[in-house]
C-alpha cells in the first residue's frame, strides 16, 4: 500500500537545522540572565555546534531530550520575565530577572495552584458538628 501524498526527498531539510528550535537554543545560550551549570552549558553548546555543522553527526535522542527540556524551561522563564516586566512597567530586557528568580516564581505558582485546587475541592467553612445529645 502506498502513501497518498509521499514526501518528496527534496523537501526534507538538510542536516544543518535552522529552525525555531535552534534559534531558541542560541537565544538561551546568549541570554546572560539564563544560566546553567557548566556541564549542562557545555553539552548545550556542543549540541548547537553540531546543529550548525553540516558534516557533523546528528544529535542522539538523549541530547535532543536535553535540548527540548532546557528550551521548554527557557520559554517558561521568558513568559515569567515578560509578566514580571509588565508588572514593574519596564521592558523585559531592562529587568534583571535570573534563573533563580524564575525558580522561585515557579515554586510560588505551584503553591498557588495547589491552594486553588484544594479550595476548589473543599470549603473554608468548617463542616457542621453533629448534634451531641445526652439521654
Amino acid at each position: 500500500m502506498s502513501l497518498p501524498n509521499p514526501i518528496p526527498v527534496a523537501s526534507v531539510p538538510p542536516h544543518p537545522v535552522e529552525d525555531a528550535r535552534v534559534q531558541l537554543l542560541r537565544s538561551l545560550l546568549a541570554d546572560r540572565d539564563w544560566t546553567q551549570s557548566p556541564i549542562l552549558r557545555a553539552r548545550l553548546q556542543h549540541a548547537a555546534a553540531l546543529l550548525r555543522n553540516a558534516d557533523a553527526h546528528p544529535l542522539d535522542e538523549a541530547t535532543w531530550l536535553l535540548v527540548a527540556d532546557e528550551t521548554a524551561r527557557y520559554l517558561d522563564f521568558r513568559r515569567l520575565r515578560s509578566l514580571e516586566a509588565q508588572l514593574q512597567g519596564c521592558a523585559p530586557d531592562a529587568l534583571h530577572y535570573t534563573r533563580a528568580d524564575w525558580e522561585a516564581a515557579r515554586t510560588a505558582e505551584a503553591a498557588l495552584e495547589s491552594h486553588l485546587r484544594h479550595v476548589r475541592f473543599s470549603s473554608y467553612v468548617p463542616e457542621p458538628v453533629p448534634m451531641f445529645r445526652i439521654h
